[in-house]
């Protein structure tokens, strides 16, 4: 089978990795990065599952680990958490070994299959009337003195301290109200940790439409059948923004439902169900409605997946700092 993937992000990355035992003939396309890392949104942040998807494509994952995290900072509290920080940019590179990404226009003509994995961009299938799109700023910063890993919520968004080693730190922002450049500085972190260096820094954004609302997820195209994965189809959860492990897990789902659209489409649904309430939960704070103790139970039970155990008179107050 010929298949072409779009997109040679993360989610495309693995999907092409995945693809090589299977004795198809594979060929990813991808744009000229705009980035020093070549990576937009970079995402060095991730959480459970994530060691044993990277373990399914052969690869180790604790060669890409950087730092691994039982807590959290979030609005001051300290929770426990499993969550962890590693190289995107070098698990992309290894994923593709032995791949010739092509930067030209794509001729999409006389493949079998294509493979919308671009992201945000959802280049390749129909565009969606309720997408949400959370503009966000980031910098990687070297640091004179170890910073804790950290959340602010605020503004339908939030902002993020990451460490990558005792002396490099990934910050960022997102908001749906309001420039998450001002919102970041307004924190007054990147004048924590003493002297800092900045190394990098670039803009970006996330979809977080979620899969119920990021329909059709396989398309009529051009060139024939158009199958989307990952961020594409809404795989980030809406109130937390990670999508390297949804977006991964869409793969082996495509993967397994490799020739039924149908069961494909049924499967995504299922898989990502709990992002549906998430959504909703945006959704009630974006139109400024009261939210209640199921909105509170939503952000209880899904922070779960990040190993957080939040109490139910905390989540309705985090979720209350979202505004």
């Amino acid at each position: 089978m010929k298949i072409a993937i779009i997109g040679a992000g993360m989610t495309g990355a693995y999907l092409y990795r995945l693809l090589q035992d299977r004795n198809h003939t594979v060929s990813i396309f991808d744009k000229r990065p705009g980035t020093r890392c070549g990576l937009t949104p970079c995402a060095w942040g991730t959480s459970r599952g994530f060691r044993e998807l990277v373990t399914d494509s052969g690869l180790d994952p604790s060669h890409y680990i950087l730092q691994r995290f039982d807590y959290i900072l979030l609005e001051g509290l300290r929770l426990k958490a499993d969550l962890m920080t590693f190289d995107k940019q070098r698990l992309i590179q290894d994923l593709l070994q032995g791949a010739s990404v092509d930067y030209s226009p794509p001729n999409l003509g006389g493949f079998d299959r294509v493979i919308d994995a671009t992201g945000v961009a959802r280049a390749l299938l129909p565009p969606l009337e309720e997408d949400l799109i959370l503009p966000c700023i980031q910098y990687r910063l070297e640091t004179e003195v170890p910073l804790d890993n950290r959340i602010k919520l605020g503004r339908i968004g939030y902002a993020w301290c990451f460490p990558l080693s005792d002396r490099e730190v990934h910050l960022g922002c997102g908001s749906l109200l309001s420039d998450p450049g001002p919102v970041l500085k307004g924190l007054n972190w990147m004048n924590e940790g003493g002297r800092q260096k900045i190394l990098c820094a670039c803009e970006g954004s996330i979809r977080l439409t979620a899969p119920h609302y990021s329909q059709p997820f396989v398309a009529a195209g051009a060139a024939g059948e158009v199958w989307g994965v990952g961020e594409a189809i809404g795989c980030v959860a809406p109130l937390a923004g990670d999508g390297i492990v949804p977006g991964m897990r869409s793969v082996q789902l495509l993967l397994k439902w490799w020739n039924d659209p149908s069961g494909y489409t049924r499967a995504v649904l299922k898989e990502f169900d709990w992002m549906k309430p998430e959504r909703a939960v945006i959704d009630k704070l974006r139109k400024n409605r009261a939210l209640g103790l199921n909105d509170a139970r939503v952000l209880k039970k899904n922070s779960r997946r990040m190993g957080m155990r939040v109490g139910l008179k905390e989540a309705a107050a985090l979720l209350k700092r979202l505004r």
